[in-house]
């Protein structure tokens, strides 16, 4: 088959990799600026392209060049993470859809962020769909699932790394099953009460409240955390601390306590008080300091410290 990648990531790139490995030619890929976060960007793309002998472009007027696109001939595309709204016309272009990698488990956690959410609210599991690009956002048709189970100490970082596993194998998969002619695509249900809309989440929204209990704390935490900016506070109010990997302990015996306030150490692990008990900071960073035990240090040097 003819394929196009559109979108950025370098799920993305190492899918159109695995398409080309797999005998389908990829004759065009296009891309637009990458997030900070991404292990992939426009360069990584335009060197495939050349190995490939693929045409790149790097534009994110992608919707305006519609004719330009359909000159290619290509029977499908694969998607990921395109920064707009890839339009109806554009969608038409490929007779076998745009297919999309969705970390939601479609028709639930359509949007943005999902697998971040899917923590914060302490699901059981997250989910990776393949779908038909349709009109609204996430509504196509679905194609394929897999899921990953979700534990108490499941942080952003793995589900990021399972992705980068898996979402390759799965588009690959289902350009073959489209070739083939064995794979068929099923409607979304429309019924609002089964589906749920996600919205983007920024770096200020990862803001700890130490009057939260320790397990809110904790989700929060594991969902901001890398390849992400990280939760965080400051200390006294001054500088601030990003958080990121803690677990919750049992405290030794009833205690009283400030919600942030520095209850004591283990080892060198600040123990902080929460609205419910207290979580050990095992993984954090102090603005201003390079070491990172030193930064702990810092934290408890006085049983009057607060983090703010």
């Amino acid at each position: 088959m003819k394929v196009a990648a559109l979108g950025r990531t370098g799920s993305l790139l190492h899918a159109a990799q695995l398409v080309a490995g797999r005998g389908h030619e990829i004759v065009v890929i296009w891309t637009c600026p990458a997030e900070p976060e991404y292990t992939a960007d426009e360069n990584d793309f335009s060197d495939l392209a050349k190995s490939l002998g693929a045409a790149f472009f790097c534009d994110l007027a992608i919707n305006q060049q519609i004719d330009e696109l359909s000159e290619f001939g290509c029977d499908i595309a694969i998607s990921i993470n395109w920064l707009t709204k890839l339009k109806p016309d554009l969608l038409s272009v490929f007779p076998g859809g745009v297919l999309n990698a969705h970390c939601g488990d479609l028709p639930l956690y359509r949007g943005n962020a999902c697998p971040n959410w899917a923590i914060i609210n302490d699901e059981q599991r997250v989910g990776l769909s393949i779908h038909q690009m349709a009109e609204a956002i996430d509504e196509g048709p679905v194609v394929s699932k897999e899921f990953l189970q979700l534990q108490d100490d499941t942080y952003i970082g793995d589900i990021y790394d399972w992705l980068e596993e898996r979402v390759p194998v799965m588009l690959a998969d289902a350009v073959d099953g489209f070739a083939s002619g064995t794979l068929t695509a099923t409607p979304q249900p429309d019924e609002h009460r089964q589906t749920l809309r996600t919205y983007p989440r920024r770096p200020d929204d990862a803001r700890i409240d130490w009057n939260w209990n320790t397990q809110h704390i904790m989700r929060l935490i594991r969902a901001s955390s890398h390849p992400f900016a990280g939760a965080f506070c400051t200390l006294e109010g001054n500088q601030r601390v990003t958080i990121w990997r803690a677990h919750p302990i049992e405290h030794p015996g009833p205690f009283m306590a400030v919600p942030g306030q520095i209850c004591y150490r283990i080892a060198n692990d600040p123990v902080v008080a929460c609205g419910d008990g207290v979580l050990q900071l095992t993984n954090v960073t102090v603005e201003g300091i390079a070491d990172a035990e030193d930064a702990k240090r810092l934290i408890h040097a006085s049983l009057r410290n607060r983090l703010i």
